[in-house]
């Protein structure tokens, strides 16, 4: 069976396979017995149906759905919907943080056979029972170039997890900032972790303009995260609206330079000799 997987838009983990789609069908592409429409943002949605309409003048099926339509990923597929490397060993989250989505979608913690990849994109790795942690760094000892890009949680950061990381060839790890109560499980995973890796690849998120938030507070926050030893990265709270220039909450031209001076390492490094 012929399956082609369509995305509205692309991202840094969108599969680039010839199977894979940014756009409405051409004049000369395949014939498919299947298509699926992966919508990843709920401002996308409207985007996803589009797409939807004009697949099926090529006589396929066609679905969408993806996280943004409340996909629980009760399975993995490495390839699917991500790009190679990419994997998931888990889903869920057992933390009930108001501003995070996973829990309402994906409900908690909930291990999944070990695939292969070098990109760890579990929403917390580290809530996961012990022995699926071994397998999954059993795993992992096979890759290279391996980045925990969906967060490591600070305060399940021990000792015996950081040996475990000293192991692997890491090329980042991410931690997180999200609210300033954070900061003292953010410094000791980062004291432990500094013994053996360097501030460029303990890399953190920093959450930013959320209700409350304001402008002097989230570069605080992130000069505070880069003050303790990490490299960090603002990451812009949105809301679920599905129209793009309604999912901030702070529209201020300067939220958006703030942003961006703390996404790009250069600059980071420039401004915080």
């Amino acid at each position: 069976m012929n399956i082609a997987r369509v995305f509205p838009r692309r991202t840094s983990m969108t599969p680039n396979d010839p199977d894979s789609y940014l756009s409405t069908p051409g004049l000369f592409t395949p014939k498919y017995d299947k298509v699926y429409i992966s919508c990843a943002f709920t401002w996308d949605i409207n985007l996803a149906y589009v797409l939807q309409r004009e697949w099926e003048t090529t006589g396929a099926s066609v679905k969408v759905g993806g996280p943004a339509f409340g996909d629980k990923g009760d399975n993995f597929v490495a390839g699917m919907f991500l790009k190679k490397g990419v994997t998931i060993t888990s889903r869920g989250c057992p933390n009930n943080c108001s501003f995070c989505f996973v829990p309402k979608r994906e409900g908690r913690i909930r291990e999944l056979p070990i695939v292969e990849g070098n990109i760890i994109q579990d929403n917390n790795i580290l809530a996961c029972s012990k022995e699926h942690i071994r397998k999954v760094f059993s795993m992992l000892k096979t890759q290279r170039h391996i980045d925990f890009n969906g967060g490591l949680e600070v305060s399940r950061v021990t000792d015996d997890i950081v040996e475990d990381l000293r192991g692997l060839k890491i090329y980042q790890l991410w931690l997180a900032y999200d609210r300033p109560n954070s900061e003292k499980p953010l410094i000791q995973a980062v004291n432990k972790l500094s013994k053996y890796f360097k501030r460029d690849k303990i890399r953190c998120y920093v959450l930013i303009g959320y209700e409350g938030d304001t402008l002097e507070k989230a570069e605080n926050r992130l000069k505070r995260a880069w003050e303790i030893g990490t490299l960090p990265f603002a990451m812009r709270y949105r809301t679920p609206e599905t129209q793009w220039d309604k999912t901030y909450l702070f529209k201020e031209r300067e939220w958006n330079l703030l942003t961006r001076r703390w996404t790009r390492p250069a600059i980071i490094k420039v401004r915080n000799p």
